[in-house]
Parts: structure tokens; C-alpha cells; sequence
């Protein structure tokens, strides 16, 4: 009678719709990328994909970190016949339900995005066919730091828009050595490019997302990865995957932070001393730098982000001002107070 009770508790589980998180769901940011760079420069945005950007607006904010970690509360989802993900629906079948747990464990990944990712990777016929591995868990991965890095580059392509719009607005404003004449006529498109929808939708979304903390998520983003460490007992492919793709994120992080700092907003003296400190982790290799140099793709990559981050350290290292604190005999400890 017991047994005949808990099959039909289990039967009545299966056949029920639990609702979980609606943050939980992102649309593939690939398709997001794709449409963000097959827009032209003077062109104007579609209303459809202004309406993406701004649902996206927390994504594009705390980018992979609303990728959660597994919790029970989504493993115990998973039990049910069906999901309801925010305005999303979607079938849990046992097969994928199976695959989604191992890949949660494996990618440190919350049991419904799992899920999803592997759901979209097996529906993806032409990946499946096409792709390097014929392994699921191998297409899964791929799939799941495609995503990553697609979401770090439609960010980066915000922040690039908005940076090259300021800079022609800049261009046209600057040139000193103009006569009135050619001032008044280089006037005209400086007000036009000011004035167009598209332009003050990217540059309103790109300063908003910077007065929000952009500078301090990506740094976040970049640390957890320089600590990340792939469970042991997976297999070399993997591994070798996984350092490959950690060090693409950390180039992309690296390429925000370059563009915010260069002509959005000044880096702060706490974060630039922290930036410090992550380039002196990165030349003595007290960070997992060793741990990813797997591939020549992978030791490129690295030398590259140290270059990178040399770079951002220089460019916002406010050089006038720290000359003329030394002129003034500035004590070496106020002078990293007040940078």
C-alpha cells in the first residue's frame, strides 16, 4: 500500500508545472550578438532589438554572475513534468533531466540552466553534427562559454558604439585650427549624429550601465576567474577546453575595463591599486595562469591579458598629477591614497 502511495505521489510530481526564478532564462546571446553587429553605424536601431537591449540591461550589468551555482531548490525543479521559467515554458524529459545534473556538477552550473543549455544543445542539430566533439558533454560546455563570452561581447559592443559615437561628437568639436566657416559646416553633422534615436539609446545605455558599476562587476568577473579551478577528476578534453575559454573571458573583461577607463569615467585609487596587485599576481604566476597555459592558444591569450592589463594600469595612471605630487614631495603613502 506504501509502495502504491509513493508511486502515485511520484506520478502526481511528475505531472505538475513547477515555476522557478524567472531570472533564471536568457535568451541565446549569440542571436543577440549577431543582430547587435549586423546593425550599421548609420543605420538606425530596430525597435524590436531596443527592446531586447533593455530587457537585457541586468545581463549585460552582472554578466556571468546571473549564471547561479547549483542550488537544491532547482535540483528539486527538475522532478516535474514542466517548467515555467518567467513567460517560458519548457518540457523536463528524463534523458536531458540526467545530462543536466552531470553538467551542473561539472560547471559548477544551477540544475535549471543546466538543463536549459543542454535542452538547446541537442535541439541545435546542425552543432551536434558539425561540432569538434561528438561527446554531449563537450557540446554542452561549448555551447554554455559561447553563451559567456557572446553576453562579455554584446556588452563590449554597447560600451564600443557609445565610445565611438563620444568620439566623433569629440572629433567634430576639437578641431581648433578650423576657420569659423569650417566650424559652422562641421557643426551640422556633430548635431545630427547628437540628435539620432540610435545614438542617445547606446550612449544612454552604455553610461548607464557604467553609473551602475560595470567597472566593479567586470573586475569581480575577472578575479573569480583568475581563483576558478576545473574539478579534478574530469578528463583532459575538458580541461583543456575549459582553461582555453577562461582565458578568452578574461581578454574579453580586459577589453570592457580598457574601454570604460579610457573615456567613460576615471578608475578609482582603491580599484587601481587592486589592478596592481592582480598584475604583480600575473607576472609571478600566483594565480591559476600556470594551471591554463594548456594549448599555444591558451599561453598567447595569457600573454596577451598581461599586456592587456599593463595597458589599463598606464592609460589610467594619471601622470600630471602624480608628477606634480611628486614635484610637491608628496609621501609615497598619501600619494596611493589619493590616486
Amino acid at each position: 500500500m506504501a509502495t502504491t502511495t509513493e508511486a502515485n505521489d511520484e506520478a502526481s510530481r511528475r505531472s505538475t508545472t513547477k515555476i522557478v526564478d524567472a531570472s533564471l532564462w536568457w535568451d541565446p546571446f549569440p542571436h543577440l550578438l549577431a543582430e547587435l553587429e549586423s546593425v550599421s553605424p548609420s543605420s538606425d536601431l530596430p525597435p524590436p532589438l531596443e527592446k531586447k537591449i533593455k530587457v537585457n540591461h541586468a545581463w549585460f550589468l552582472d554578466t556571468v554572475s546571473l549564471f547561479k551555482p547549483p542550488n537544491l531548490k532547482s535540483r528539486e525543479a527538475l522532478d516535474a513534468s514542466r517548467l515555467k521559467i518567467g513567460l517560458h515554458q519548457i518540457t523536463v524529459e528524463a534523458d536531458k533531466k540526467e545530462a543536466a545534473l552531470k553538467i551542473s556538477s561539472a560547471l559548477c552550473l544551477d540544475e535549471v540552466q543546466s538543463y536549459i543549455l543542454v535542452d538547446r544543445t541537442i535541439n541545435q542539430k546542425s552543432i551536434v553534427a558539425d561540432g569538434v566533439f561528438h561527446e554531449l558533454p563537450h557540446l554542452v560546455m561549448l555551447q554554455y562559454y559561447l553563451e559567456r563570452q557572446c553576453l562579455m561581447k554584446c556588452t563590449r559592443h554597447i560600451i564600443m558604439q557609445a565610445w565611438s559615437i563620444k568620439g566623433v561628437l569629440s572629433s567634430w568639436n576639437r578641431d581648433d585650427n578650423a576657420s569659423d566657416k569650417e566650424k559652422r559646416w562641421k557643426l551640422v553633422p556633430a548635431l545630427y549624429i547628437a540628435t539620432r534615436s540610435q545614438d542617445s539609446f547606446i550612449v544612454d545605455e552604455a553610461q548607464k550601465l557604467i553609473s551602475d558599476g560595470l567597472d566593479r562587476k567586470f573586475f569581480s568577473v575577472l578575479q573569480e576567474n583568475l581563483h576558478s579551478n576545473f574539478p579534478e577528476n574530469m578528463d583532459v578534453d575538458l580541461y583543456t577546453l575549459w582553461a582555453e575559454e577562461i582565458v578568452i573571458e578574461d581578454n574579453l573583461v580586459l577589453d570592457v575595463l580598457f574601454l570604460i577607463f579610457y573615456e567613460f569615467c576615471p578608475c578609482t585609487g582603491e580599484l587601481w591599486k587592486k589592478l596592481c596587485s592582480l598584475y604583480e599576481g600575473f607576472i609571478s604566476n600566483s594565480y591559476n595562469f600556470g594551471k591554463l597555459a594548456v594549448s599555444a592558444e591558451a599561453v598567447s591569450s595569457i600573454y596577451h591579458a598581461k599586456l592587456q592589463l599593463l595597458l589599463i594600469l598606464i592609460e589610467t595612471l594619471d601622470l600630471e598629477n602624480l608628477l606634480q605630487m611628486v614635484h610637491d614631495e608628496t609621501p609615497f603613502r598619501l600619494l596611493l591614497t589619493v590616486h
